[in-house]
């Protein structure tokens, strides 16, 4: 079994075991669960999507952590951080971490988002040197926008912006920030 890398009342967040696939094939890599990122990732893309949910947090110290449930080990989704890297995104962003999560449609609606993501907040604030931490999503994406202001971060309409990645109807993307000195470190 994986080390963890944080735990919560109702969480484990650890890294990522090649035994995840099948888990994460059936219940995230879904046209429902990836709506709001272009939908489930096409079978040639499959293997490369899933190495890099595997190898990025070992390799590179960041990247998605799977995330299960304490009471019984079911995979619920996976949070984590990285770099944002979109040439598109305003400069003040880039090379900032970015929180991200994504849970299987059966477990939304139950705080697992919001616990998830407040334990990355707080895995960056303690774990790197960025004085703000970034969230962003689309205006569709209602469920996402609620987690972020949930968690106290500030939407940020200076700084929205169009993404090529995404399609025409998830821009602009909706920015979001939090401050290190704003977190309040080990809520």
């Amino acid at each position: 079994m994986a080390e963890a890398v944080a735990t919560t009342e109702r969480l484990v967040l650890r890294p990522w075991r090649e035994d995840d696939r099948a888990d994460w094939s059936r219940h995230l890599n879904t046209d429902e669960v990836r709506v709001h990122m272009g939908g489930a990732f096409p079978p040639e893309e499959v293997d490369a999507a899933f190495a890099r949910l595997v190898n990025n947090w070992p390799t590179k110290g960041f990247g998605m952590l799977a995330i299960e449930r304490r009471a019984g080990g079911m995979l619920l989704g996976f949070a984590g951080y990285g770099p944002i890297t979109t040439a598109a995104a305003p400069a003040e962003m880039r090379g900032g971490p970015e929180v991200g999560y994504q849970l299987r449609a059966d477990a939304r609606g139950q705080g697992y988002a919001t616990e998830a993501a407040r334990t990355v907040l707080d895995l960056i604030f303690a774990r790197t040197e960025a004085p703000v931490a970034w969230g962003q999503t689309s205006e569709a994406n209602a469920r996402s926008g609620a987690v972020f202001r949930r968690l106290g971060l500030t939407l940020r309409p200076d700084l929205a912006y169009d993404d090529p990645d995404y399609e025409p109807q998830e821009n602009p993307t909706q920015v979001w920030s939090m401050r290190r000195e704003d977190w309040p470190c080990g809520r």
